[in-house]
């Protein structure tokens, strides 16, 4: 049915407003780095770490590139900027033995894919006793980042270290399970969070629906959905390169946008959502290899993942509702219990649409 200018465009401020909303929620200008990692080895007399660093991170920190969102390759090390990252490296990669930084001592490095991998090894004395890793790199360039850290030999340990929660105790003989599965949990949560593609979709998803349970049900079927395809993808059973994967994880946005211009009921979208929820298990499967997986509890914490994605996912639910609500009651005097307001559906679908077709054009050029 043609829809008129008035009903298409019912309130052109407040189609502003969401477009610029959805907008700003694109990464501001700082830079964003990838999980660092330490592999440690506790013997008698040091301990011995193998440290893998995103080389353009390691420029940013040394401010050899401007601190800036956009990904790309490190610029060439000279032999300086290599002398000063393994300083860099060892003021922010300490182990201390009593409160006291043991002499470390960068013994090589070796290049992996975008990534340097550095060799190190501290000497303590009377290694045991109070002992710990520290590390605080990037923290002076991204809050957020992460750096994950297992231990093997005389301990066996897991870690994710943070800005928060710096060090991680090498002196017990044992795995942190409920810190490790807190740890993906809260990843689980922050990827949805700050996904603001994934947000884009929900929202879309659940546009027409005024009631909380039924859009828990639609967005619950898309967890099922990801959690099957992203648990193949980091398992290595099936692998979709992200160049695929993301382009069509935009399209799926502009589909569902669409489809709120043609469609009222949600009786189908649980299993609309359960399909592109397969496409987006590559997209988060992408984004937790890179976060990294312990190889002694890959399920559990590919579940404490999953139920964190989850929990986000009913998070934006709650909160895209609330909103909502409060435009149709307060401000177009939509009776409590009364269906969606059909302008607001549209302006809402309206500037999601404009923004995954962008972010389509975008993956598909490859900028």
């Amino acid at each position: 049915m043609p829809m008129s200018r008035s009903v298409w465009f019912p309130f052109p401020r407040l189609f502003a407003a969401l477009a610029l909303l959805l907008l700003a929620a694109a990464p501001v200008c700082a830079h964003v780095t990838k999980l660092s990692s330490a592999k440690l080895t506790v013997s008698a007399d040091a301990v011995d770490g193998a440290i893998e660093l995103n080389a353009l991170d390691l420029a940013v920190a040394q401010g050899r590139v401007a601190d800036a969102p956009q990904p790309g390759a490190a610029p060439p090390a000279t032999a300086e900027d290599e002398v000063r990252a393994r300083a860099y490296l060892l003021e922010h990669a300490r182990v201390l033995h009593g409160g006291q930084p043991c002499p470390g001592e960068v013994l090589g490095a070796t290049e992996k894919a975008d990534h340097r991998v550095y060799s190190v090894r501290w000497t303590c004395p009377q290694l045991g006793g109070d002992l710990r890793y520290e590390a605080t790199l990037f923290h002076a360039i991204d809050p957020a980042s992460k750096h994950m850290v297992t231990v093997q030999g005389a301990v066996a340990r897991f870690a994710l270290l943070s800005v928060q929660h710096p060090t991680v105790d090498l002196g017990a003989a044992t795995v942190d399970t409920p810190a490790m599965l807190r740890h993906y949990f809260e990843a689980g949560v922050e990827h949805i969070l700050i996904g603001f593609d994934h947000i884009a979709f929900v929202v879309a998803a659940i546009a027409w629906g005024r009631r909380f349970w039924p859009l828990a049900k639609v967005v619950t079927a898309f967890t099922l959905a990801h959690s099957v395809t992203l648990a193949l993808a980091v398992l290595e059973i099936v692998s979709i390169p992200s160049s695929i994967v993301e382009p069509l994880i935009a399209l799926s946005i502009v589909y569902v946008a669409g489809e709120n211009f043609l469609v009222r009921n949600l009786s189908h979208r649980g299993w609309l959502t359960f399909g592109f929820g397969l496409i987006h298990g590559f997209g988060f499967a992408g984004v937790l290899r890179e976060f990294g997986l312990p190889k002694d509890a890959i399920l559990p914490a590919l579940a404490a993942f999953n139920l964190g994605v989850e929990a986000g996912q009913l998070l934006v639910v709650a909160s895209a509702l609330a909103v909502l609500l409060l435009i149709e009651r307060r401000l177009l005097g939509v009776p409590p219990g009364g269906e969606a307001d059909v302008r607001v559906v549209r302006v809402l679908s309206g500037a999601i649409l404009l923004l995954g077709a962008g972010w389509t054009i975008q993956r598909v050029a490859g900028l």
